[in-house]
This record gives C-alpha cells, structure tokens and sequence, in this order.
C-alpha cells in the first residue's frame, strides 16, 4: 500500500495543475447492499480507495486519466487520449466507456442497456464523428466504429474481440432535439477451454459487421450469426424551455433478429428526466422490462446478455457491462433518481429502484454532503436486504 500512495503523490506533481480531482472513498466492507456494488466503474465494494483524475486540453489533442488505489492493487480507470481531427472527426485510444445515448445521465440513470457505469472500462479504439446536413443544418448523423478486447480468464484462454458501431439522425431545433439511433454490439474470435478457437479471420469480421450467420452446427434448427450479438434501437426527445427541460427516452434491446424487428415487443429501457437549470434539481424515472426475451421459443428466445459459448455473456471482469437490473430472468423494475447541488452547499442524491413483477425488497441508496469551496464530503447509506455505509471526500483542485 505503502508503494502506491508514493505512486499517487508522483502522479500529483507529475501532472500538478493538470490534476481536476483527488478523493478518498472510504466503504463499509461488512455488508455489500445493492447500490454500493453496481454503477461503480467495477470497483470492488469490499475495498476502500484513493483516487485521481486529470483532464488536460490541447487544440487537437485530449488527455483523460483516472486512477484508484487500494491497499491490494492499483486500478486503472476511464483514461483514454482523443484526437481531434477536425469539427467532425475524432480518434479515441484507451479506456472508455461510451460515444453514444450521449442524452443519459449516468449519475441518476439505472445505466444503458448496452454499456453503462457498472463494469471497469473495456481498452478500446474507436473512430466516430457527424456529418451536418448541407440542405437543413436542424438536421446532422452521427456515427462510430470501434474495435475493443476483453479479457482472458478461467473460461477464455484467448481474449474475445468487441466490436461497435452506431449510427444516429439528430434534428436539432430552437426548442426541441429530437434522435433516432441504431447500435450494434458483437461479441467475437478469442476462445475458450471448453470449446477452443472460434473463428478470428478478415472474413469472419467481415460477417460480424453485417451479423451474417456462422458455420451450421449439428443440432441447432438453424445457422446463428457468427459470435454474441446484441444491441439497441436507440429513440430520445428532449423539449428545451428558458428554466427547464423535459427528456424521454426508450433504448429497445435485441440480441437477434427477432428482437431487430420488435418481436419481443417493448422490452427495454424507458426513461423520463426533468432538469430545472437554475436549481440544478434533477428528477429521473426509468422502467426496465424484459419480460419478453423468451416470449415463443425457439424464434423469440433472446435470454438477454447471455450466450452458449461465450459463456460469461455480456460482462467485463465479472461485472455486467450493461445495465445491471438485466439478467436471464424475465422481470419488470422502476428505477428513480433525485439530485439537488444547490440547497445553502448542500448535496443530495437518492436512488429508489424495485422490481415489480414479483414481491421484492426497496433498494436505495442517500449520498448527503457538504460543499465547503473546493472540498466536498458526502456519507452515503446504501440499503435493500441489507445495509451499509461509507464516506466519500473529494478535492476539487
């Protein structure tokens, strides 16, 4: 431990001015509740951390670097460099989460069905940029590429590949923004103990850009596209006033083409937001259903985030990558968020989720703290089947 606060105190006069935060988490490692282990970057909840961030701009350049120590390792965080081509143009190389549903607050949200704050950031390179509408400049498409690599562990001997993209239409007006997009997960190559080298060709990528069916397998009623596909029909409206804003949202998810064309009907993530600007009030409600993956086997039998050989599914380092009320049970959750920055330097945040379709337990979690100029301290409460709680500070430099 005693090596990696050195290392922390050489990154802070390395980088000096450049450094935007310093924090110390401390956490209740006794009992782990629902909140205190999900939408934390992956971090082990059992651990207490130290932590850094530095964000430096340059005209066509871009340095993000997040770290978090605890007494057994050093993690590296979201940390990435982006190049800035141009307006429209833009390379990013590192760690990072996502290019995309740019509308969605993560700090209130439950997380995107595809990938939120719940798993460490995946090492990614990744190209995306718009392209305005000559005609009508309301209207402009915004698009991304991206090539990722997961991890070896007990079940992959080789790492699999991730590939994304996405494509949106955005029309932008005084009032209102208005955005329809499409994105495209897959899952590919590396391999596993249990069934060997999958297939990791030009060619093979080839088909797994355009979801084309894998090699016919002895058993199955058909040929399934090559690797682990899922992604998401991506809709938002946003209604601007002078003091507020209204947002609605609706993320459909599918991992075939049944679920493309809406057969498993809505299933997905709903979200509605309310923004007061001038009280930095913000009240966020969300409905997760899935109670549709498995609607008329075998056509409709998606089992989301789920997988017969990449069997560790959609997850990252043992965390969900997606958001993490989604398994392959079929279920219906409400999910709130409520945050206010701006009561005397006090800070709220609460978040409220159950599911419903069954008898379940309340999950919560109250972060309350104090603005004192640079430095905030928060305690949070986490609480569900069981409780637990911790100590947040953090230095705003």
């Amino acid at each position: 431990m005693r090596n990696k606060i050195v290392f922390l105190f050489l990154m802070c006069f390395t980088f000096g001015q450049d450094l935007n935060q310093i924090s110390l988490q401390i956490n209740d490692s006794n009992q782990a509740s629902w909140w205190s282990k999900k939408n934390i970057n992956g971090l082990n909840p059992n651990y207490s951390y130290i932590s850094f961030s530095v964000n430096k701009q340059f005209d066509e350049f871009g340095l993000f670097l997040s770290s978090y120590i605890n007494e057994k390792s050093m993690i590296l965080g979201e940390s990435y460099i982006n190049l800035n081509f141009s307006e429209s143009y833009n390379f990013k190389l590192g760690r990072y989460y996502r290019d995309f549903s740019s509308y969605l607050n993560d700090e209130l949200s439950s997380g995107s069905m595809l990938i939120s704050k719940n798993a460490l950031p995946i090492p990614k390179i990744g190209f995306f940029g718009n392209f305005q509408v000559k005609k009508n400049i309301k209207y402009k498409f915004t698009y991304g590429i991206s090539h990722s690599v997961l991890d070896k562990n007990d079940v992959y001997n080789e790492s699999p590949f991730l590939h994304e993209k996405f494509l949106y239409l955005i029309k932008n007006d005084n009032n209102y923004e208005f955005g329809l997009g499409f994105v495209h997960e897959a899952v590919w190559a590396g391999g596993t103990f249990r069934d060997g080298k999958f297939p990791d060709s030009l060619d093979d990528y080839l088909k797994v850009l355009i979801s084309a069916d894998g090699d016919f397998i002895e058993g199955q009623p058909h040929a399934n596209a090559l690797g682990n596909h899922l992604g998401i029909w991506d809709i938002y409206y946003i209604k601007k006033y002078t003091k507020n804003s209204l947002k609605f949202y609706y993320q459909h998810f599918f991992e075939d083409t049944s679920g493309l064309r809406f057969q498993n009907r809505f299933d997905g993530l709903w979200g509605f937001e309310y923004q007061d600007l001038s009280s930095k009030f913000n009240f966020l409600l969300e409905y997760i259903n899935t109670s549709n993956q498995n609607r008329e086997p075998p056509y409709v039998s998606e089992n989301y985030y789920n997988h017969g050989e990449y069997t560790l599914g959609w997850t990252y380092k043992g965390y969900v990558i997606g958001n993490p009320f989604v398994n392959n049970n079929p279920s219906k959750i409400i999910h709130a968020g409520f945050e206010n920055s701006n009561i005397s330097n006090f800070k709220l945040k609460i978040l409220l989720s159950k599911r419903i379709d069954t008898n379940d337990t309340l999950k919560f979690s109250v972060n309350f703290g104090k603005v004192f100029e640079s430095l905030t301290t928060s305690f949070v409460v986490n609480g569900g089947k069981s409780k637990n709680i911790g100590l947040k500070i953090i230095y705003d430099i």
